[in-house]
C-alpha cells in the first residue's frame, strides 16, 4: 500500500470533494429559509402573482418534497370565491418528481463517496506512507480544481448556456421547459434564483478543499520533521 499511497491520496481527495459537493447540494435542497430568501429577491410577489404570505408554505412544501419529507408536490391557495385552488399543473409536479429523483441520486453518491473516502483515508494513514498520501491529496485537489475551474469559467462566461446544457442532460424528457405566462414554478424559480443558490453553494463547497489543503500540508511538514530528527 505504501507504494501506491500517492494515488490513494489523490483518489481520496477527489472523493472527499465529491462527498462535500453532494452534501452541500442536499443541504441547499432542504433549506427552505434560503430558498425563500432567494425567491423573494429574484421572484417577488408582483412578478409571480403569488401573495407574499404564501411563500413560506410554498418553500416548505418544495424543500420537504425534494428531500422526501413530503410525498406530493402541490400547494393550494384560497381563491376569490373561497375555493381551494392548486398552484401547480401536473407537468410541473412531474418535473419536480424528476428533480427529487436527482436529489435522491445525489444522496446516494454522497454516501458512497463519503464511505469510500473514509476507507481510503483510514487505510492510508494506518498502513501507507503518510507523506506520499498527503502529496497525493494535493494532486487530487489540483485535478478537481482544474475541472471546477473549467465549469466556473463557463458559468461566468455563459451561465445560461451551462444551465441549459445541464438541464438537457439531467432532464432529457424536456419537462424543465415551462411557460412564464402559465406556470408558477418558472416564475418562482427564474434563472437568477439558481444563480443565487449556486453562489451560496460554491462558497460552502470551498470549505472542503481548503481543509484538505491545510491538512495535507500539515501532514507533509510533520513527516519531514520526523525524518529530520536524529
Amino acid at each position: 500500500m505504501k507504494k501506491h499511497s500517492k494515488a490513494i491520496g489523490a483518489a481520496a481527495a477527489i472523493l472527499w470533494i465529491v462527498f462535500w459537493i453532494t452534501a452541500v447540494i442536499l443541504q441547499i435542497a432542504g433549506d427552505g429559509r434560503l430558498m425563500e430568501t432567494e425567491m423573494m429577491r429574484c421572484a417577488p410577489p408582483e412578478t409571480t402573482g403569488l401573495a407574499a404570505a404564501e411563500y413560506p408554505g410554498v418553500v416548505d412544501m418544495t424543500a420537504g418534497y425534494l428531500t422526501g419529507r413530503i410525498p406530493e408536490f402541490q400547494y393550494t391557495v384560497t381563491d376569490s370565491a373561497g375555493q381551494n385552488a392548486p398552484c401547480f399543473h401536473d407537468y410541473e409536479a412531474a418535473h419536480m418528481a424528476d428533480c427529487r429523483a436527482l436529489i435522491s441520486l445525489d444522496r446516494t453518491v454522497m454516501i458512497l463517496a463519503g464511505v469510500s473516502a473514509l476507507v481510503l483515508t483510514a487505510a492510508a494513514l494506518l498502513r501507507g506512507n503518510r507523506e506520499r498520501f498527503c502529496r497525493g491529496i494535493l494532486t487530487g485537489l489540483r485535478i478537481m480544481g482544474g475541472v471546477l475551474a473549467v465549469l466556473l469559467i463557463w458559468a461566468l462566461a455563459d451561465f445560461t448556456g451551462l444551465f441549459v446544457t445541464f438541464h438537457k442532460a439531467a432532464f432529457p424528457n424536456g419537462g424543465w421547459v415551462l411557460n412564464l405566462q402559465t406556470d408558477l414554478l418558472i416564475r418562482l424559480m427564474p434563472l437568477d434564483f439558481f444563480i443565487g443558490l449556486g453562489i451560496r453553494g460554491a462558497m460552502r463547497a470551498l470549505a472542503m478543499p481548503v481543509l484538505l489543503e491545510a491538512a495535507a500540508r500539515i501532514g507533509i511538514n510533520r513527516s519531514r520533521n520526523k525524518e529530520q530528527k536524529p
